[in-house]
């Protein structure tokens, strides 16, 4: 082989070198620009990620807000039905006091009535002594009827001692 030749293969391989490295160089930047163009997918994808996760969050507060709202209100209302309930308590005590002192004073209007029948606390009572509810009044104390004691009980139990009733 003459160095014709040598030089011509030579030139040739360097040109298939140039080529192939021209080649490999290009593949290479083609891989650089699809990572390039992945990275930049990934980042857009994560920015609109970012925005879904703040509107997220900013739903979580609203509901968290709402949710401490209610029961801020379920507690107001809460101590309110328990104020009502002590003033229906108080209510109904002092009530329960004006009953007691009506029962009183018409047991003692009943003790100085000749025409009612009364055992020695006042209360009425039937011929056969046994305490009655008074008229609007509750039933007879202690549930159930008395017998008469003492010196009253003689004076019912005696028909002569009877005064007749009113008319």
């Amino acid at each position: 082989m003459g160095t014709g030749t040598v030089v011509a293969i030579v030139v040739v391989a360097l040109v298939l070198l140039v080529v192939v490295g021209v080649i490999l160089r290009q593949g290479g930047s083609r891989k650089e620009a699809a990572e390039r163009d992945t990275a930049a997918d990934l980042r857009e994808e994560a920015v609109a990620h970012d925005r879904e996760l703040r509107e997220r969050e900013a739903e979580a507060a609203e509901a968290r807000a709402q949710s401490e709202l209610a029961a801020a209100e379920a507690e107001k209302q809460r101590l309110e039905a328990e104020r009502l309930q002590d003033e229906a308590q108080q209510r109904t005590t002092a009530a329960g006091g004006m009953r007691e002192e009506r029962e009183e004073t018409l047991r003692e209007a009943d003790r100085h009535d000749p025409d009612v029948r009364t055992d020695d606390e006042g209360h009425r009572v039937d011929e056969q002594g046994n305490r009655i509810a008074m008229p609007g009044g509750p039933d007879p104390v202690e549930g159930g009827a008395r017998p008469l004691e003492g010196e009253r009980a003689h004076q019912a139990e005696d028909p002569s001692q009877e005064r007749p009733p009113r008319s």
